[in-house]
């Protein structure tokens, strides 16, 4: 008899915490992810639907639902939702100006139980052609670049930097964009491998500055297939390589060699390619100021208009004299232009300044 008394008191027990637990509102979400998939820009606000029953026994109200941009949107009806009912959150998301993939979050607070949840969204905005055009302005039909140089800046000899251009996938398919014919000192390679439709992906490299013998404005192209079946489009690596120098002992910065160059500019004047059938020539001065030899390890110029005239690598100059540089300039080269306006980088071993640049400037006229 006092068995199954003690039996009553417990399940009348368990039966009050019952009640207790499910006491107030209880918000079960039926999901509480969804993906967009991919979608086009142009199609405006895509929109979906979060939904929670109130598995309580009191009304279920939304206290607030914020999202963690500006581009995504939730929005619900105030009006308490009864036990058994169905609360309905719809979510908006702008994809204007950002294509490329998402992911999304929603805060959501509620007077129920939980008080507080997560939604989330993900999805992939293939981009609209504006949107586009002003990321990534190199259009190569299905793939979109954000440059065609991929520019290092200074590279101590010895090391390693690197350095990626942005790339976009404007199809509806996944590709696989590769690079062929790098230059020996360039590693590269693509990631992801598989770009999915509407995503970015980079390519991603790196110089290896010990692998060239060259100094100063080092250039190199390689080949870049945006497709399996597309034709290849020529990109290009571009770097200053400077000597290292923070080895050097106090009594041999004493000793170093200064560069000295004089002018900085050359001005050419007015030019007509048109009356012009030899190049145009000009000079300057690289004058060893210091003690130990000047090494003069590149002059260089970028513009295919302007050549340097039989200046080998690594010359030496020794402290106190000079070398004479003849620069020309080649009219055929500036036809369509309206000024001339290179840089030479003069490259050497002098601690204090070892690149320095000389202007050559000139009016194109008709």
């Amino acid at each position: 008899m006092r068995t199954i008394f003690l039996r009553s008191i417990a399940a009348a027990a368990a039966c009050t915490i019952a009640v207790s637990a499910s006491a107030g509102a209880v918000a079960r979400w039926l999901e509480t992810e969804h993906n967009f998939g991919a979608f086009d820009e142009e199609m405006g606000v895509a929109t979906c639907e979060f939904k929670a029953v109130n598995d309580g026994d009191e009304p279920l109200v939304v206290v607030n639902a914020r999202a963690n941009c500006g581009c995504t949107r939730p929005s619900y009806s105030p009006e308490p939702v009864m036990p058994g009912d169905t609360l309905v959150i719809t979510v908006g998301y702008d994809p204007e100006g950002r294509p490329g993939r998402f992911t999304k979050y929603i805060k959501v607070e509620t007077n129920g139980n939980p008080g507080r949840g997560e939604l989330k969204i993900t999805g992939t905005v293939i981009g609209a052609a504006n949107s586009l055009r002003s990321r990534y302005p190199i259009d190569l039909g299905a793939v979109k670049l954000r440059d065609k140089v991929v520019a290092y800046g200074e590279v101590l000899k010895g090391k390693t930097l690197g350095a990626y251009i942005e790339g976009y996938n404007a199809t509806a398919e996944p590709i696989t964009p590769r690079v062929d014919n790098l230059p020996p000192y360039i590693t590269a390679r693509i990631e992801p491998e598989i770009v999915p439709p509407g995503e970015q992906f980079i390519i991603s490299t790196v110089a290896h500055s010990e692998r060239t013998n060259q100094w100063g404005v080092v250039t190199g192209d390689f080949d870049f297939y945006p497709t399996d079946n597309a034709e290849p489009i020529t990109l290009s690596a571009v770097m200053i390589i400077k000597e290292d120098f923070s080895t050097l002992t106090p009594q041999q910065r004493q000793n170093a060699p200064v560069a000295d160059i004089e002018p900085t500019k050359l001005d050419l004047g007015r030019i007509d390619p048109s009356s012009m059938t030899s190049p145009l020539s000009a000079s300057f001065e690289i004058k060893n100021s210091g003690n130990d030899p000047l090494i003069v390890r590149a002059i260089a110029c970028v513009d295919n208009a302007v050549t340097i005239d039989n200046i080998k690598p690594d010359i030496k100059i020794k402290g106190g004299k000079s070398l004479k540089v003849t620069v020309k300039v080649d009219p055929a080269q500036l036809a369509g232009r309206t000024l001339l306006n290179a840089r030479i980088i003069v490259t050497t071993n002098d601690p204090e300044d070892p690149s320095q640049t000389v202007r050559v400037v000139g009016e194109i006229t008709k």
